[in-house]
């Protein structure tokens, strides 16, 4: 992924964080992470807490590899806890009916789900990011009797310069089965379905647009279809690079996205 995409997937999984524990609900609200530009304001902040901001940092191209960068990426979080004059409970929470809700939670809570989501990126992810700062914030007042706390991390990831889209591979039959492995593409962002197609002869096609016939349109990784002698079958993941449910964007034909029956 570029940097582009990395950010739109930081949103994503941040956006999915649950606790752990009680009702399992998610930590951020479904308008609470964002892509920020800037610092905040004091009377601007999401409509609900806790709320998180992924900031795109500077990048530093890899001498040897121009098409690799070193990106840099914040992602700042807050929690507002009411009744609490000290500010203890924003940072290490207070009394909270259910442990699966963030409604309590204290910024040291929300931190642990943020940060244990950073650190499990992968490259099933589109990338490989290292958590390389953090630290808790001092709380502030805002307003009577209500305290706000923030965090911030700076995180590291190695990234393309070019947009990258995965593709899908080991595409095989067996009888009347089609199957092909495609768990990197999925927990993409921009994911939205598999095409596995074909065209006559023995050499692949380059798009989906080249194809001759579709057998298959959907998320699951395999289906069912009798294999017909002479034809080159391919596998291809769509997707949106802005998050909608139609592919603009396909991966490329790579080894292992097609076989020849």
């Amino acid at each position: 992924m570029n940097p582009w995409q990395l950010a739109q997937q930081i949103k994503h999984e941040l956006g999915q964080v649950t606790w752990p524990g009680g009702s399992g609900e998610v930590v951020f609200g479904s308008r609470s992470v964002l892509v920020y530009a800037g610092a905040l304001a004091e009377d601007e902040h999401p409509p609900g807490f806790p709320f998180a901001f992924v900031t795109i940092g500077a990048g530093t191209p890899d001498p040897d590899d121009p098409d690799v960068i070193e990106q840099q990426f914040s992602v700042a979080t807050a929690v507002e806890v009411a009744g609490d004059p000290l500010g203890e409970h924003a940072v290490i929470g207070g009394a909270r009916a259910d442990i699966g809700r963030s409604q309590g939670a204290g910024i040291a809570e929300v931190a642990e789900r943020v940060r244990s989501t950073l650190q499990t990126l992968t490259a099933a992810d589109g990338a490989s990011a290292v958590v390389t700062g953090s630290g808790i914030g001092a709380p502030a007042v805002l307003g009577r009797g209500k305290q706000l706390a923030f965090d911030e991390y700076t995180v590291s990831a190695l990234c393309t310069s070019a947009a990258r889209y995965t593709a899908p591979q080991e595409l095989q039959v067996a009888g009347d089965t089609w199957s092909w492995r495609g768990e990197w593409c999925v927990p993409r962002f921009d994911f939205v379905s598999f095409t596995l197609g074909y065209v006559a002869g023995a050499s692949a096609v380059a798009t989906v647009a080249e194809l001759d016939g579709i057998v298959y349109t959907g998320t699951a990784d395999e289906t069912a279809a009798a294999p017909v002698a002479g034809r080159t079958y391919q596998v291809f993941a769509g997707y949106n690079g802005h998050g909608g449910a139609t592919v603009d964007t396909y991966s490329d034909a790579v080894v292992g996205s097609f076989i020849v029956v």
